[in-house]
């Protein structure tokens, strides 16, 4: 009886050293929150703005749907005095900027091939992927969506804006039009005007892409609790079984 209960003991404390040494094959930090889901989980990427890093979005990985397995990415480029970033930009008046897009295309090839190897590691749903990108990650979320969208299922754009660049990638019309897309943006972002997310909305919907919600809160360039919560039932909605229909 001794024996076996050291065997059980040892096969336990096995399995758990075995489970925190999973690791992604890729040179960028990463936070993960496993999901309560032993395999085949669906994902989610959170990728943070501009300046900032990997824990900016990572709390909120505890209050969203519990079967994801969420991952926090840090951006590559890092600032001379502030966090790090996904690409170069450069502040000009009117609220505008210019975007260092080869920067941007090197950071969306590294995020894809940490999205490929974490499904593998994690013995992760790859065809449930969802991006959650606030300000410089929302912008990353759009185009990595839309010019890769056989990899994404969905994406949540908070407080962002969609690249001309991006607009003119050439787009795969059938893939782009099965994506799933949540925007939010606040009537007092002061960062990234309203208008943005309402062009966006406007040139989803040109491309034939149904399955688009769009929301507006009273907050400025931030996440709200209200949101949070939009968020937490658009997931669900995204992975749970359609209900049957009865005669």
């Amino acid at each position: 009886m001794k024996k076996q209960t050291a065997f059980i003991l040892f096969i336990l404390i096995y399995s758990g050293l075995f489970s925190q040494t999973v690791t992604v094959k890729t040179d960028l930090t990463y936070s993960v929150h496993l999901s309560k889901e032993k395999t085949n989980a669906p994902i989610i990427i959170l990728l943070h703005g501009y300046g900032s890093n990997e824990t900016d979005l990572f709390e909120l990985a505890n209050g969203l749907d519990q079967r994801f397995i969420t991952f926090s990415i840090r951006a590559p480029f890092k600032g001379s005095e502030i966090g790090y970033s996904w690409y170069d930009l450069e502040f000009l008046p009117n609220k505008q900027v210019t975007c260092n897009y080869s920067q941007l295309k090197e950071s969306k090839a590294k995020i894809l091939s940490f999205i490929s190897h974490a499904c593998s590691a994690y013995k992760a749903d790859s065809t449930k992927v969802f991006l959650m990108g606030f300000s410089q990650g929302a912008i990353m979320a759009y185009d990595i969506a839309l010019t890769n969208p056989k990899k994404i299922n969905g994406a949540m754009v908070l407080s962002g804006r969609l690249l001309e660049e991006t607009q003119k990638t050439k787009l795969d019309a059938a893939s782009i039009s099965k994506l799933k897309f949540f925007i939010a943006h606040g009537f007092s972002d002061n960062i990234i005007d309203i208008k943005e997310a309402e062009k966006a909305n406007e040139f989803l919907k040109s491309k034939n892409i149904k399955d688009v919600v769009y929301k507006n809160y009273e907050m400025p360039h931030s996440i709200s609790g209200g949101e949070l919560n939009d968020i937490k039932k658009w997931l669900v909605k995204q992975i749970s079984p359609a209900p049957s229909k009865t005669k």
